[in-house]
């Protein structure tokens, strides 16, 4: 994993207005020690960096005067001013610059880790990054970036509600996507004293861009200046230019650096915790893995007495302080396996399926978990379940995680009724314990392996240990396509056109299907076999079944088919393989998606042909009714490709995303 090393953001300590429609800030941030050893006696290559969101509403934050040192806490005045004229934002700076609003942070850019033009070239040869098509190195290792031919406008105007949610809460892009939509212009037109927002396509992997603001014959880039590795992958980064000159400003484009970011080699986390070594080692990864299962397998089944699997009742709860001592025949701090007396004993298909969740609160002998609150607060115990927890056990385990009474949480089956798939409720559970700082592992019978839930962005999935860091920093590209089996020829192509993927994007890439067999499988294992991490978002069904190879996935019950396309959220690319009804479900909502602003706008590839045409042409044929009719956006043609061609894909991604 590769990071930027910065700070974090730092807020408005006061504000007081300027004169001039702006207004002068008073910025402190609190940097760690890490941070601090790090950048001593080097202060003055720290720069800052204002934040995206801001400068994407038309705020520019700019320094006035030098950094101010003291020991963890460093002082920054700036000046502060509206320069989007249409966005018509400045009339509500006076409210919005309040204190502890978080304006930007501090980032280190040393020397040395500063690129050369000759290695930027062969970085971009080797495809270990991807720049705009049209970028510029000059002799002394500068590039220059040019936006696309489109620029943003607001879809409705802004209120003051509307820029405290962008501005102050966490998913305030996701509002802000939505609410800026793109306009294609035959060039970018920037008058005088007037801003503009702006985009272009670029893929960052183990390097960060720090731009150069200053006003030049091209306009001058507002103060959100650095570009991260990872978060900078896809086709809008956004750009942000003022005029501030007294001419028109055409096509502007803003000069850049790049830098080495800082690999990061994180601890492996297993079940048993952080830091602790395993009794039992193994050659292989596989054979760990399968050690670890049979070893935590080995402890459920002794604490589970009762036959937890006919009984949803019985179902085991308890309480370790050290996980790991168990494999020693250590007794767990507490234990609960239901009720034992017949007139508490639960029919085989009992409270399940009779209540909504699978609730029973008549008692507190109908749940195990009553008994955490009798731990001390901090006692950071781990909690073992016989099953995921129901919505009265959610609250206790969420009360109890609150005063760092648990701090881990490893269950064995998702649901008494659907075997490995968890409810739509499961998923709101996982992302409170994320919240609350509480790590989930699952002991899955079904796989014989032990994994972890892990959230990239928005979105959890349960993950392998060892490819926990892939998984957050991978590009993915979902592949979705029918069970049934691609004839030889198409499979070939589906084959050359993910290992041409591959090599294009620098090899940090991974393939998510639906989990199924047919095409999926097949998508699946090829790339298993370059090595790639591959994901699946296991949806429960009855007509096939699901493969069980991926390294990271989600599942859902059969009545969240909708919200189980969140989880392809998570993707970079959409590719259509040849499919049936339910591909057709999956491109109707994967457009949708796109069109509501949900997930980013990218080049959709259809792939595969039947006879002398592509298996696809139909669909086309359907699109360019629906844009004629405007009954869809135009980017429906533009952005879409059908074809059999792997080269035509690198192609089109390139066309379209203008890259070089």
């Amino acid at each position: 994993m590769y990071v930027t090393p910065q700070s974090q953001d730092g807020w408005i300590r006061a504000a007081k207005d300027a004169g001039d429609d702006a207004f002068e800030i008073e910025v402190v941030f609190r940097v760690s020690t890490a941070f601090r050893e790090l950048v001593e006696g080097r202060e003055a290559e720290v720069t800052f960096a204002a934040r995206s969101r801001l400068a994407r509403l038309g705020i520019n934050v700019v320094p006035q005067g030098d950094l101010v040192w003291n020991g963890h806490e460093v002082g920054l005045t700036a000046r502060v001013s509206a320069i989007v004229n249409a966005y018509d934002v400045g009339r509500f700076l006076p409210k919005l610059l309040s204190p502890g609003l978080p304006v930007g942070r501090l980032v280190f850019c040393p020397a040395e880790r500063r690129l050369t033009g000759e290695e930027i070239f062969r970085a971009v040869k080797k495809n270990e990054l991807q720049l705009p098509a049209d970028y510029s190195i000059d002799g002394g290792g500068s590039f220059r970036i040019r936006p696309r031919g489109h620029v943003f406008d607001l879809a409705q105007p802004l209120t003051f509600e509307d820029l405290v949610t962008v501005a102050m809460r966490a998913d305030g892009k996701d509002m802000l996507n939505r609410l800026q939509v793109r306009r294609p212009v035959d060039q970018i037109e920037l008058p005088p004293g007037d801003g503009v927002i702006t985009s272009c396509a670029m893929f960052l992997h183990k390097h960060y861009v720090v731009l150069d603001p200053l006003e030049g014959p091209l306009g001058r880039h507002l103060e959100a200046v650095v570009l991260d590795p990872i978060t900078t992958r896809g086709t809008d980064v956004f750009l942000e230019f003022a005029n501030e000159t007294q001419h028109p400003i055409v096509n502007p484009a803003v000069r850049a650096e790049l830098y080495h970011a800082y690999p990061i080699v994180s601890e492996t986390r297993r079940w048993y915790g952080r830091g602790v070594s395993f009794p039992k080692q193994a050659d292989t990864v596989v054979e760990q893995r399968a050690l670890e299962y049979d070893a935590l397998a080995n402890v459920f089944d002794r604490l589970e007495a009762d036959a937890t699997t006919s009984r949803y009742s019985h179902r085991t709860v308890a309480v370790v302080d050290d996980p790991i001592a168990l494999l020693d025949g250590a007794e767990p701090r507490a234990l609960w396996c239901g009720p034992k007396s017949e007139e508490h004993s639960a029919p085989l298909m009992d409270v399940s399926s009779r209540k909504p969740d699978g609730i029973e609160i008549a008692s507190d002998r109908s749940r195990g978990t009553a008994m955490l609150a009798d731990l001390p607060p901090g006692t950071g115990a781990t909690l073992l379940l016989g099953y995921f927890p129901n919505l009265v056990e959610h609250l206790e385990i969420s009360a109890a995680a609150l005063e760092g009474r648990i701090k881990r949480i490893i269950f064995r089956r998702a649901s008494f009724e659907h075997g490995s798939f968890l409810s739509s409720r499961d998923h709101g559970r996982l992302a409170d314990y994320e919240g609350l700082g509480v790590e989930v592992f699952w002991c899955n019978d079904a796989r014989k392996h032990v994994v972890r839930h892990v959230f990239r962005g928005l979105r959890g999935f349960f993950v392998e240990a060892e490819s926990v860091e892939r998984f957050r920093t991978s590009l993915v590209v979902a592949a979705y396509g029918s069970a049934k089996l691609l004839p030889d020829e198409q499979q070939q192509r589906m084959q050359d056109l993910i290992t041409r993927l591959h090599d294009f994007f620098g090899g940090s890439l991974s393939i998510m299907t639906g989990g199924g067999p047919g095409a999926m499988r097949q998508a699946t294992d090829h790339a298993q076999s370059m090595g790639m991490l591959v994901g699946a978002s296991y949806i429960e069904t009855v007509d096939q079944p699901t493969n069980e190879v991926s390294n990271f996935y989600q599942t859902f019950q059969g009545r969240s088919r909708q919200a189980r396309q969140r989880w392809f959220e998570i993707a970079s690319f959409h590719l259509f393989m040849m499919g049936g009804v339910g591909t057709l479900e999956e491109v109707g909502l994967t457009l949708t998606d796109m069109k509501l602003g949900v997930i980013e706008l990218s080049p959709l590839v259809f792939f595969g042909v039947h006879g002398d045409k592509t298996y696809w042409d139909d669909q086309r044929k359907q699109f360019e009714v629906m844009v004629k009719e405007q009954r869809a956006p135009e980017w429906l043609l533009t952005h879409s490709l059908m074809t059999d061609d792997p080269d035509e894909v690198i192609d089109f991604y390139k066309r379209r995303l203008t890259l070089g």
